[in-house]
């Protein structure tokens, strides 16, 4: 983020860690030196998700928080051939069988741990959970009727849902979406809150043991980087939604990930075991 360079008064230059699920660039972060010179973001729960899974002999959890800059809510879009009136609606549809498939994006990742959350939380009992290579494909296939509904990010689903292709049935956050800030979540609709899988929260972490007053020096940046004209201009033209969050927060959506997923997904399915 050019932003933040400029509020530090010094270069930052980007270097992208792919490869093993993400969890390099974590990795890489958690072994560098504690001076400030590296730090790094990942987006709980998506590499929480793959750290379990591939299970490192690291503790992703000892990385230190610097804040959270940005989040991304997951939400259930409908084709409106099925008049959906909401998620208790289409809790009751599944159960009856007048529908039977959900769609999302590839096994493994955190749109299927969604679902089987709220299979297992919600009794959305559908009988064929349906994985698509990326939200293109899976809102196609949702807007053609291969596909009842489908789970996406709220920015993706954003353009079906304008030209009425689809509708919004709810939003897995309690946070809300700003593309569409009238849509429920599950707690609106009297389901228990699935926060910890249904948005991703942009996080920001530097190596263990890194004094606090750098921390604090580059949370103040980005804080300041996020409240410039050229990101609001920018968070408001295309719905993505950047708010600070201070160390804390960054700490919790780390955490929550780790230690609430697990007792809710049986993860040995994931590893293939």
């Amino acid at each position: 983020m050019p932003q933040v360079s400029n509020e530090l008064d010094v270069g930052v230059a980007v270097e992208n860690a792919p490869g093993a699920a993400s969890l390099k660039g974590a990795a890489q972060i958690l072994r560098s030196k504690p001076d400030g010179y590296t730090f790094g973001g990942f987006n709980p729960p998506s590499t929480p998700i793959s750290y379990l899974v591939h299970q490192p002999d690291w503790d992703i959890t000892k990385l230190m928080p610097v804040c959270t800059y940005a989040r991304t809510p997951y939400g259930i879009f409908a084709n409106p051939e099925h008049n959906i009136t909401g998620l208790q609606d289409l809790v009751e549809r599944y159960q009856s069988g007048d529908l039977e498939k959900f769609a999302g994006l590839g096994r493994g990742g955190i749109v299927n741990l969604a679902a089987i959350v709220m299979k297992n939380d919600y009794d959305l009992n559908y009988d064929q959970y349906v994985a698509y290579d990326g939200a293109g494909p899976a809102i196609k296939a949702a807007v053609s009727g291969e596909v009842p509904v489908v789970a996406t990010t709220d920015t993706a689903a954003q353009s079906a849902v304008e030209s009425g292709d689809l509708e919004t049935v709810s939003i897995l956050s309690t946070d809300g979406s700003s593309v569409f800030p009238e849509a429920p979540s599950p707690s609106d609709a009297g389901f228990s809150s699935i926060d910890y899988i249904g948005q991703l929260t942009r996080c920001m972490y530097l190596p263990p043991e890194t004094p606090t007053d750098i921390r604090d020096t580059l949370a103040d940046a980005v804080k300041a980087a996020l409240q410039t004209d050229e990101v609001q201009t920018w968070s408001n033209q295309t719905g993505n939604i950047v708010e600070y969050g201070p160390p804390e927060r960054a700490r919790k959506a780390l955490e929550d990930s780790i230690n609430t997923i697990p007792e809710k997904v049986d993860m040995s399915n994931l590893r293939g075991e």
